[in-house]
């Protein structure tokens, strides 16, 4: 009996961790964008920007998907916020970055592009 009280109780610590915390799908998120942002960042022009933006978010689309989907779940939205607003210094200059990217290159279609898809995956 102990042996399998046991076994259950591995099998229900794995599954928890097969299912991420809102908070840590938040946190997700906000990494998936500082990776997008630095990517347009580091390129020379806006034009080189939109492409080496768009790697980027393909390979990190999920985070974005999975930090949407929180929207519709007002209990996840509110456990994220707080995870999200206990941490909010890890991300802190995040929004200017994404502002000044943003501003630098507004005529690009690639990197508005980008921009519009990290909003709705």
């Amino acid at each position: 009996m102990r042996r399998t009280v046991g076994a259950l109780a591995v099998l229900l610590l794995a599954a928890c961790k097969g299912h991420p915390s809102p908070g840590e799908i938040a946190d997700r998120g906000w990494r998936a964008h500082e990776l997008v942002v630095a990517a347009g960042e580091h390129a020379a022009t806006c034009a080189e920007a939109g492409p080496a933006m768009q790697r980027v978010f393909d390979a990190n689309r999920a985070a974005f998907v999975d930090a949407v989907a929180l929207d519709h779940d007002p209990n996840k939205l509110s456990e994220a916020a707080d995870y999200m607003e206990a941490n909010r210094g890890r991300f802190a200059d995040l929004e200017t970055r994404m502002t000044a990217l943003s501003d630098r290159c507004a005529d690009d279609a690639a990197v508005t592009a980008v921009f519009d898809a990290m909003d709705a995956p």
